[in-house]
């Protein structure tokens, strides 16, 4: 009956646990909303490295091989 008793108890605080963490959740998103849309969007960035000039598309990222020159 303790074993019972332990697995139950134990199965309730884990239970406890994970509802408070999805309070706090739902508490914090209801609290602090982000916006969908910035009101001014900033200007986007490209992640990417510009495309070289040479017209090569390969950006500045690799040098050409001087053997490929050859």
């Amino acid at each position: 009956m303790n074993d019972v008793l332990g697995l139950a108890l134990l199965v309730v605080y884990i239970v406890g646990i994970v509802g408070l963490a999805a309070a706090i959740t739902w508490a914090v998103i209801k609290i602090f909303p982000t916006e969908r849309k910035p009101k001014n969007p900033d200007k986007q960035e490209s992640s990417h490295p510009p495309a070289s000039t040479d017209g090569s598309g390969g950006g500045k990222l690799f040098r050409k091989s001087k053997r490929a020159a050859t």
